[in-house]
């Protein structure tokens, strides 16, 4: 049930295509020789053994594959060096519905995939601070960092450092959040 969940939720980021599933090591490793894949969501404890054994046939299988290890006990793990390059994520089993969507959308959003505003996470645009949300609606309207400071009368620096917020808390950055404060102006805007 658990891996049929995970895999409704990764259908629902945009640029992602779910290609297969498995349960366990076995299927994992037949999936990988039979297919090509460039984004591995990987459980660690699997019923016939470690997903490390997968994940390394994933890497030798296909070099530049991404891996989002899944696991109950995420300060334990330690990835074997010889993994390191191709692990883009460790996600807490506890969250890994909301966490993966959002590391998903990151690694989509760096491949150009542009991202609708409802693939943001439904209540990031509420983590934003009363000044960040003032920014982010500048960004929108196609005002530089120079421009946002002059008009609310703010060092550029002050600027900036709103912008990492930003862009940390809606993880979206350059060009994928100017088009995201843009469609939020556009969507937001009264009839």
């Amino acid at each position: 049930m658990f891996l049929q969940l995970l895999a409704r939720v990764m259908g629902t980021v945009p640029g992602i295509e779910v290609r297969a599933t498995a349960k366990t090591v076995a299927e994992g490793v037949r999936a990988l020789r039979s297919d090509l894949f460039d984004i591995l969501v990987l459980d660690l404890k699997l019923p016939d053994g470690d997903g490390l054994d997968v994940f390394r046939v994933a890497v030798d299988a296909h070099p530049d594959i991404e891996c989002i290890v899944l696991s109950s006990a995420t300060r334990e793990f330690t990835c074997p060096q010889c993994l390191l390059d191709n692990l883009r994520a460790l996600v807490d089993k506890t969250q890994a519905f909301d966490q993966l969507q959002a590391v998903l959308t990151g690694l989509m959003q760096a491949r150009g995939v542009e991202m609708p505003l409802a693939a943001v996470e439904s209540d990031a645009l509420a983590r934003l601070r009363p000044r960040e949300m003032e920014i982010f609606r500048l960004i929108g309207q196609g005002f530089t960092t120079a421009d946002i400071g002059r008009q609310l009368g703010i060092s550029t620096n002050t600027v900036e450092t709103h912008r990492k917020s930003i862009t940390a808390k809606l993880n979206a950055r350059g060009a994928g959040l100017v088009r995201l404060a843009t469609l939020h102006n556009h969507t937001s805007m009264p009839d």
